[in-house]
């Protein structure tokens, strides 16, 4: 998984009716044991067949495979969450598959049914799995334009110079410059694109601004998933950048306004 897998991946809601090889099955179970985060939060994730398992969303056609992933309740739960699932996202595109995520708008009952969800446990969301069909439908078209799928907020709106007084310019972003442009491709609920980040010398600390309603006692705070999207984006670019580096919590202090919320800092060094 590199930059030009997190370019290339796209949501796909429409899929040719075609099986996934067996082989490629195997692949995407090996990856799913192994699938882990910064947070060391246990993530389960379930392959369900949508017919066997009857499990299905409105928005989707030609899918026959889900992925769903879920968490205890616990610390750091939704942003482990986002970024394990991303991962897994990723890495289903490096394959040549179409997923989506999906959180609203599926047979949620069914799908907690279906991977016999606790009272203690969450299912932020899930993903169909398959090919792309090679067109889409008028559904999906029109929903990526209701939501403006495509597009994104400027990258002085999402990133900032030491403090949030000081929006950052792309051509003085230096060596984050691509891990910041991966963080701005990332998907989000309704592309709200919540998460916010202040570059300061080799620590980047990473903030949620948050959008009522998107904090839900059954599925959690859905944005903080979003940041564990965007954290998984930064962490594969910056990589590839050259930096060696990680993820920790200790909150710079930085003043923020209200509805902000400090989520985690990368501390990197170039190698």
């Amino acid at each position: 998984m590199n930059t030009e897998t997190i370019k290339n991946r796209k949501s796909v809601r429409t899929y040719e009716e075609q099986q996934i090889p067996e082989q490629t099955m195997r692949q995407i179970r090996e990856f799913l044991n192994q699938d882990d985060n910064p947070f060391g939060v246990p993530i389960t994730f379930s392959i369900l067949d949508a017919d066997k398992d009857g499990v299905s969303s409105p928005v989707i056609l030609g899918a026959h495979t889900y992925v769903a992933g879920k968490y205890k309740k616990q610390k750091n739960a939704e942003i482990a969450f986002g970024y394990s699932f991303e991962k897994f996202i990723l890495y289903a595109t490096s394959l040549g598959l179409g997923t989506v995520w999906l959180a609203a708008t599926i047979d949620r009952k069914a799908f907690e049914k279906a991977i016999n969800l606790g009272e203690d446990e969450v299912m932020p969301a899930v993903t169909p799995l398959g090919y792309a069909a090679q067109k889409r439908s008028l559904r999906e078209n029109l929903m990526r334009k209701g939501m403006r799928s495509d597009q994104r907020l400027p990258f002085e709106t999402l990133f900032f110079e030491g403090d949030f007084q000081h929006p950052m310019q792309e051509e003085n972003a230096g060596e984050w410059a691509r891990p910041l442009a991966m963080v701005r491709l990332a998907p989000s609920a309704t592309n709200k694109q919540p998460w916010r980040a202040v570059v300061e010398g080799n620590r980047v600390h990473f903030y949620e601004v948050k959008t009522k309603g998107y904090d839900k006692e059954s599925t959690g705070d859905i944005q903080k998933v979003d940041l564990g999207i965007a954290l998984c984006h930064f962490e594969i670019a910056a990589k590839e950048a050259g930096f060696n580096g990680r993820f920790m919590q200790s909150d710079p202090g930085i003043t923020i306004a209200e509805g902000t919320e400090y989520i985690a800092t990368y501390a990197g060094e170039i190698e």
